[in-house]
């Protein structure tokens, strides 16, 4: 096929490939600005007289060209709306050439490119994000995937920072107050993850790590690594090298701590960069275990997939970030089973955001601006694919597949299309297909008709032109025994055939569909107790599903999830997870006016009588008070987080976010501003769990107050942006929270990107009136000018129109309890 000029005009001339990138820096970390010198060797693949590279608000001084032992100046451009930079030669050239460019640049004040920090001992650092397309705002360079290349760094800095990058140093000079690291060169790679530190770090050697790890932070922010930290890391290699029968691709595995914003953690070759949010103290629940856990398999994961085999271009994102979690999930579920619920049925988180106007897997991508749109589907519904294409295909004939993709295409770059070549089978390239390149999911429902079964597939949000290709697990139960029965269904419906003696049927066996699913066979509930703890989450997952959207009755379905309840420990993981889902009620279901008639009924069914001595001692005590005490409004609980929350140094204390989330629901005015107050004076590390406990209020007073901080000094250096949520979660606060959030937009513009604020409309995904519609149309009217906001405004205002049609039936199920 033969693309038009137009459709390449944000992409680098194909004929030119960077071979090798020096990279000279002058950096003062005090200072807001720094300067470089670059040098890209290029190859060209045909003569040419243009030649480009990206630049993204740097300050160019000096651009000159390098050929045949000529140095020839070169005019200044400006770059393209896709930040690029084209330069038309005096002369042709051909085979190879080289740039050099001095230039200035700013450091960022968000965490893109180059960026500072500052913690709460006054420690200043720098810490770097390059992906996607944020190399360009440090150095000029060819800022594609598929440009892979050799970079080598030299950074001059005042010499009492410490100067950290993807290898090793090799040399130190020390000129006066400045020294100069210059490193050795690294290995083939695109430029997102190529990444650089500078700062005073404390290094940490992690004992018997087999490629001998170093984990680096800030000197004056100890942190505190799971003793289990080096088990993982270590177990995680030796299992992924034996799965994919592979070896470690590089010789470096480090990582960086420090404030990454809101990126939990990135792949960068060689030194992987750890969010000092993400590490969870002693006493944290399993689950935040299971997640750091996860967490640090993703990133070891992401040295095969992303690192070693890289992305064709960013449409093809999903094949670096899904592959990784389906990997990431099988070294939990494998090495560290007893924790392992949080790698459990990944499409429970994907589909509330997997809507009509949700972006699919795979769209066209050309600018940054395009890849925020990413979210979290890459690590939950592109995993669940991978997990509905092993239960077709075959888990030993999957793995084989994948041994063969890592060793086909180990260094090069890679299209979905050249994966899907690998699987032979059309009917499994076309349920991949028909999964990443539509959004939304479908619903299949079973039947009996006579002595036949019948599979039927709908979208589950009535589009009536898509159709997927949807393999099907089907569990049977006959008294005695569970079996399996696949089928694909590809059309609207597909005859299946199971035993005589079906007692029993489940449509999800292992929980790996991507779909929500219906028994309408007549047949009996399949024995709870039979199902796999993947499949009773599943089960519950799309029980809660039915009933939000009217296919069972709603309070039922809460009627069954505290009979649960009511049988379980109230510390315990299976206990925690039902205790989410009646917390989301509140948040997503119930609306405003139903509430505390939702609460009563809670109260009355529920009979548990909380231990809350007890219960502060173990790891999900904290949900436990948070749920008693904000939502059900408990007075026990709310005595009982005052009580905590007084006792001397609190604020260590595992639960101390629950007790604020609680206290910031029921205290006075004037004690709100207390909390607040106290938060000002709290260390870095404590705030960034209490401002969102801080968002959990319960009037317009106290909402105003949280903005404000939100806003203020107290909270630089912090991600605020999320926060702005939190009131919202109310009710009540929908239209107030406009109103405030409109008055304040200068100062929310000042705090956060352009790119970031595109996002906002999302604080108001949980309104559910006409009222509350009106008042975020109303609120971003001002603010449509922002690249990718309108958009996402009409998803939330979509999302409006439906919870207003299902809350109906909502809400007659809760107005009929007694």
């Amino acid at each position: 096929m033969c693309r038009s000029a137009t459709a390449l005009e944000h992409r680098l001339p194909q004929h030119i490939q960077l071979q090798h990138q020096s990279i000279d820096l002058h950096i003062d970390p005090n200072k807001t600005t720094f300067s470089g010198t670059t040098i890209l060797n290029v190859l060209l693949t045909q003569p040419t007289k243009v030649l480009a590279y990206h630049s993204k608000g740097l300050a160019i001084e000096h651009v000159s060209l390098l050929y045949q032992g000529n140095e020839i100046p070169l005019s200044l451009s400006a770059p393209n709306h896709y930040e690029i930079i084209k330069h038309n030669l005096p002369i042709e050239i051909s085979d190879t050439a080289s740039l050099k460019i001095t230039y200035r640049a700013d450091l960022s004040e968000h965490v893109e490119g180059i960026y500072r920090v500052e913690n709460d001992q006054g420690q200043v650092y720098l810490l770097s994000q390059f992906q996607s397309m944020e190399a360009r705002r440090v150095f000029p360079t060819f800022d594609e995937p598929d440009k892979k290349a050799t970079f080598s760094f030299k950074v001059t800095t005042p010499k009492s920072y410490t100067v950290l990058h993807n290898t090793l140093p090799a040399s130190i000079k020390f000129n006066g107050n400045l020294k100069t690291v210059e490193f050795t060169k690294t290995p083939n790679m695109n430029t997102d993850i190529l990444a650089l530190a500078l700062g005073q770090f404390a290094e940490y050697n992690v004992a018997n790590t087999r490629l001998k790890t170093k984990v680096f932070s800030p000197e004056s922010a100890q942190i505190k690594l799971p003793p289990y930290f080096k088990d993982v890391v270590n177990d995680s290699l030796v299992f992924i090298e034996d799965y994919l029968q592979s070896p470690y691709p590089f010789s470096r595995l480090d990582f960086v701590v420090g404030n990454f914003g809101a990126v939990a953690a990135m792949e960068n070759l060689g030194l992987v960069s750890l969010n000092e949010n993400q590490i969870p103290d002693s006493n944290a629940p399993p689950r935040a275990h299971c997640e750091f856990k996860k967490l640090i398999a993703h990133e070891i994961a992401h040295s095969w997939f992303g690192n070693d085999i890289t992305m064709a271009w960013y449409d093809d994102y999903w094949l670096n970030e899904s592959f990784t979690e389906f990997i990431a999930a099988k070294v939990i579920q494998s090495l560290y089973s007893d924790i392992a619920a949080c790698s459990y049925v990944p499409q429970v988180k994907a589909f509330n955001d997997d809507n009509d106007h949700a972006v699919p897997l795979i769209f066209d991508v050309k600018t940054r601006e395009d890849t925020i749109a990413y979210g979290q589907l890459y690590y939950t519904k592109g995993r669940a694919i991978l997990e509905m294409l092993e239960q077709a295909y075959g888990e030993h004939a999957l793995q084989q597949r994948l041994q063969l993709y890592v060793k086909k295409f180990a260094g090069k770059n890679v299209s979905t299309r050249q994966f899907l070549a690998l699987l032979s089978d059309n009917k499994l390239q076309n349920m991949v297909t028909s999964f990443t390149q539509n959004t939304g999911y479908p619903l299949v429902t079973l039947t009996k008709k006579g002595g036949q079964y019948v599979l039927t597939q709908n979208d589950i949000l009535n589009r009536s032109d898509i159709l997927w290709t949807i393999p099907v697990s089907i569990k049977t139960w006959n008294g005695k025994q569970a079996l399996t029965h696949k089928a694909i269904l590809e059309g609207e419906q597909v005859l299946i055939k199971l035993p005589h003696n079906v007692q029993s049927v489940f449509l999800d066996t292992d929980g790996a569909g991507y779909f929500r699913y219906v028994d309408d066979t007549g047949l009996a509930e399949f024995p709870f107790e039979q199902l796999s703890p993947q499949e009773q989450a599943s089960y519950r997952d799309n029980q809660q599903s039915l009933a939000i959207s009217g296919h069972i009755d709603y309070m039922a379905y809460i009627d069954s999830v505290i009979r649960e309840l009511n049988q379980l420990a109230l510390d315990s993981e299976q206990a925690n997870a039902l205790l989410k889902e009646l917390q989301y009620a509140f948040i997503d279901h119930v609306q405003l006016g139903h509430q505390r008639q939702f609460a009563h009924y809670l109260s009355k069914k529920l009979t548990h009588q909380p231990n809350w001595e007890d219960l502060m001692t173990t790891p999900y005590g904290g949900d436990v008070l948070q749920f008693f005490g904000l939502y059900l409004q408990n007075t026990a609980a709310i005595s009982a987080a005052k009580y905590y929350y007084e006792m001397p140094n609190s604020q260590q204390h595992t639960h101390f976010h629950n007790m604020i989330a609680v206290l910031a629901s029921s205290t006075t005015d004037t004690q709100y501003q207390e909390l607040v107050a106290q938060f000002k004076q709290m260390p870095n590390n404590i705030k960034s769990g209490m401002l969102p406990a801080l968002g959990y209020v319960n009037n317009a007073e106290k909402t105003t107050y949280y903005y404000d901080l939100l806003l203020s000094d107290a909270t630089t250096g912090m991600v605020i942006d999320v926060n702005f949520q939190y009131p919202i979660f109310n009710p009540s606060l929908r239209v107030v929270a406009a109103d405030l959030i409109a008055n304040r937009k200068t100062k929310i513009a000042e705090r956060i990107s352009a790119a970031s604020l595109q996002w906002f409309p999302y604080s108001f995904l949980t309104a559910c009136s006409k009222t509350q519609k009106h008042a975020v149309i109303s609120l971003f009217q001002g603010w449509k000018h922002i690249e990718g906001l309108r958009d996402k405004l009409n998803v939330v205002v979509h999302n409006i129109d439906q919870c207003i049609e299902r809350t109906k039936k909502i809400n007659q199920g809760i107005t009929s309890i007694h």
